[in-house]
C-alpha cells in the first residue's frame, strides 16, 4: 500500500477557481489535477538538474582527460 502526504498550501482566490476549473474540464478531481502538475513539475525539475550534472561531470572528465594526456606525453617523451 502506497503511503500518502496531505499537503497543504494557500493559493489566491483566482488562482484557486483557474484550477478547478481546468480540472473539471479535464474531468479529473481537483486532487488528481494538482498531484499531475506537481508530478510534473518534479519531472522537469529532475531533468534540468540531470542536464546540469551531466554538463558538470562532462566538463569535469575533459579536464582529467587532458591532464592525463599531458602527463602522459610528459612520461613517455625521449
Amino acid at each position: 500500500m502506497v503511503s500518502r502526504k496531505t499537503l497543504t498550501f494557500r493559493a489566491s482566490f483566482e488562482f484557486a477557481e483557474q484550477t478547478r476549473f481546468f480540472a473539471k474540464s479535464a474531468n479529473l478531481p481537483l486532487s488528481a489535477y494538482i498531484s499531475e502538475a506537481v508530478r510534473e513539475k518534479n519531472e522537469r525539475q529532475i531533468a534540468a538538474r540531470m542536464r546540469f550534472l551531466s554538463r558538470r561531470l562532462g566538463a569535469e572528465s575533459a579536464r582529467v582527460n587532458r591532464e592525463f594526456e599531458a602527463a602522459a606525453e610528459t612520461s613517455f617523451a625521449p
